[in-house]
């Protein structure tokens, strides 16, 4: 239970890690790579106005905003233009700002550009960026102007990069501190769990010795005055008081054992014994009692612990169940697995919180009048044995019947 609790706090805790960096990174990167196209299209908006050339006074925008670049950078700036007319001839090609692409490739990259629906965007290279505009003119030509911005983009790659690393070895970090403080973090409420086991445990131990003097001295007036109401009220009473012991040992031990045997066991085989087992309980009462088992179902768990399981389930269904009502159990395969599934009469309950039935204690009938002789505390039970089965339970409420679900 304590191994499990520090699994979820360290898993926890590094999910929230991770999704903050995630979040935090991501806007970072975002805001990075758009305050770089601002930047790279701020400037050609310039150079299109210029006619295609480095104006005298170049201005460039970023998101912080409008500042004049230093003579030497605009300079450094690498890009080229062409103007085309209405039928797609290109002409008037200016390469004078970059070496590194001839006239082939520079009518390669506006042929391609032209091509494009949008006004603005980029071109790569196997290994080069490059950045594309297109104005119309009032005579119906278009000028192009095509702008090296591999540098600007790899800064961009390069802090994206950077950031992950950070990111990453962060995250390992944090998952080591929180590896190693851990076992600190849950100490207090693993001391008030020990504290509420042995607690169980002392009393349950407590509780039997008075139980069996009572029951001693019961007999003993039974066998010298006779049985009367009185002393058959006490011994039931008695006998209830020692199963509930019973069931609060086997819960409290079920905590302890984070691992059971689990082993291939026949389901079918299982669940038709124990049904059967129900059957002359739930008929001398009146009810109608309904079985479909499906053969040769094996599951992987505990047979103590499936019998036990199935048990708890169908005394359930048989001591809820309404007087001439109706009880189901119904087992059939689902790929390699089995769904077990009992029913029973239930009407006129849609209103009830049917989520809090596997919380331990739990009556639906808050005055935990005795005529139901239940606990609160079978269900809870059952759930942690499905838990340890690696199984799903659940339980859902239609056509006037309550459905327990079983899933293996």
């Amino acid at each position: 239970m304590i191994k499990k609790l520090k699994r979820k706090f360290i898993i926890f805790s590094t999910t929230a890690m991770l999704a903050v960096l995630v979040v935090v990174l991501g806007i970072i990167n975002t805001v990075s790579y758009y305050n770089a196209r601002v930047e790279i299209f701020s400037v050609m908006n310039m150079i299109s106005a210029a006619g295609g050339r480095i104006p005298e006074t170049l201005y460039y925008r970023s998101i912080m905003g409008e500042a004049i670049m230093a003579d030497e950078t605009k300079y450094s700036l690498r890009f080229f233009s062409a103007l085309t007319d209405e039928q797609g001839t290109i002409y008037n090609m200016n390469r004078d700002q970059i070496s590194a692409i001839d006239e082939t490739m520079a009518i390669g990259f506006v042929e391609k550009a032209m091509k494009q629906n949008s006004l603005e965007g980029m071109i790569h290279s196997s290994t080069s960026t490059y950045a594309y505009q297109k104005t119309k003119w009032a005579n119906g030509d278009t000028l192009c102007v095509i702008m090296d911005c591999t540098r600007q983009l790899r800064s961009s790659h390069m802090f994206f990069l950077f950031s992950l690393y950070i990111g990453l070895i962060s995250l390992g970090i944090v998952f080591l501190l929180l590896t190693l403080f851990s076992r600190r973090a849950v100490a207090p409420i693993a001391r008030n769990y020990e504290a509420q086991k042995q607690f169980i445990t002392n009393a349950s131990h407590e509780l039997k010795t008075p139980l069996a003097i009572i029951s001693a001295n019961t007999e003993v007036m039974e066998m010298t005055d006779g049985k009367n109401e009185w002393t058959e009220s006490t011994m039931e009473q008695v006998h209830r008081m020692t199963e509930l012991i019973s069931h609060l040992i086997t819960l409290s031990r079920l905590q302890e054992r984070d691992e059971i045997e689990i082993t291939q066991v026949d389901f079918s085989a299982v669940t038709q014994k124990v049904s059967e087992e129900f059957r002359i309980l739930a008929e001398k009462d009146g009810k109608t009692y309904e079985t479909s088992v499906q053969e040769n179902r094996l599951v992987k768990a505990n047979e103590a612990g499936l019998r036990e399981l199935v048990s708890i389930l169908i005394d359930n269904a048989v001591k809820y169940c309404t007087d001439q009502g109706r009880i189901r159990v119904v087992l059939e395969g689902k790929g390699h697995g089995a769904v077990l599934t009992v029913s029973n009469s239930y009407p006129e309950k849609k209103d009830v919180d049917y989520s809090r039935f596997f919380d331990r204690f739990y009556r639906e009938d808050e005055s935990h009048n005795s005529e139901k002789k239940g606990y609160g505390i079978g269900l809870s039970m059952a759930e942690k044995f499905v838990e340890m089965f690696k199984g799903k339970i659940s339980v859902h409420y239609k056509d006037g019947m309550i459905h327990f679900t079983v899933v293996l």
